[in-house]
């Protein structure tokens, strides 16, 4: 069956290619390579992402010239770049700095290098409000561009809770997205669709969070947020993680196989608009 790892992270100076040899090695078929930033591309313009987004297709063809995997890709500004982007050319030219890098991944979208925005959104620390509200106007940019083109958005925020679901699924009506293209990566595990708010859940393949997300319904989608930094190794979960304890839980009972079925296929599919192999 397909294995999906729907956030994860690779860097051609640590692991990079052999991580994605050993996901494919216990059994994983598929990655959302997800952009984030690089110390030696450092974003001081907005034109600066682009050899930050280059840098992150690079990695996803090194990953399918040497393994089976499908491999696709999210790319986005990450929100927490703001911070500094503000502080070094204050707020104005900050957002517009973060604008040419929505854009300029809407244009790599267009042209079929990448499936979604991401990982786009806010800090997930407290940030004085007109931060907040300045990442807040560009989400809802980066979902007017979404809209446009048919493709999902990858949310990075604060940990999530009913009401938060609800507040990005106002910003997605207000943009025209339809609430199935917005996935919140690093979720909690609501997966009652009252409580999302028809956004995706991706939650971390953790045991103590799948048994809770599965009681609401299989409607999620696995994760390991492996950042491949040599200084924190295996953080925030090993690239092993989703095939080893996706087989654990089906030997289990924890997860069916009708279960995998929805979380590493067909909602994958739906949601960014792919077809995944086995």
């Amino acid at each position: 069956m397909a294995i999906f790892d729907n956030h994860i992270h690779l860097r051609p100076e640590f692991l990079g290619v052999q991580a994605a040899k050993e996901f494919e090695r216990v059994g994983g078929t598929a990655i959302m390579l997800t952009h984030s930033p690089y110390e030696d591309v450092p974003i001081h313009r907005g034109e600066d992402f682009d050899r930050a987004f280059a840098k992150t297709l690079a990695m996803a063809s090194a990953v399918r010239e040497t393994t089976h995997l499908q491999v696709f890709v999210a790319l986005g500004p990450y929100p927490v770049e703001f911070v500094g982007l503000r502080q070094a050319l204050g707020l104005e030219a900050a957002i517009e700095a973060m604008r040419k890098g929505i854009d300029r991944a809407a244009r790599l979208i267009a042209d079929g290098k990448a499936v979604a925005f991401g990982e786009v959104g806010r800090p997930h620390f407290p940030v004085p409000a007109e931060v907040l509200a300045a990442c807040n106007d560009l989400l809802g940019y980066t979902m007017e561009k979404a809209k446009e083109l048919g493709c999902a958005v990858i949310l990075h925020t604060e940990d999530p809770t009913p009401e938060t679901f609800g507040e990005f699924a106002t910003m997605a009506s207000k943009a025209g997205l339809p609430p199935e293209r917005v996935v919140k990566h690093h979720s909690t595990p609501f997966t009652r669709p009252e409580d999302t708010h028809g956004l995706v859940p991706s939650i971390l393949a953790k045991e103590t969070l799948i048994s809770v997300a599965v009681k609401g319904g299989p409607r999620f989608l696995l994760e390991t947020d492996y950042i491949d930094d040599p200084g924190r190794p295996g953080a925030v979960l090993g690239p092993t993680t989703v095939p080893r304890k996706t087989r654990a839980w089906l030997a289990t009972g924890l997860l069916s196989e009708e279960a995998c079925q929805i979380i590493h296929k067909d909602l994958p599919e739906r949601t960014y608009g792919i077809e995944l192999r086995p």
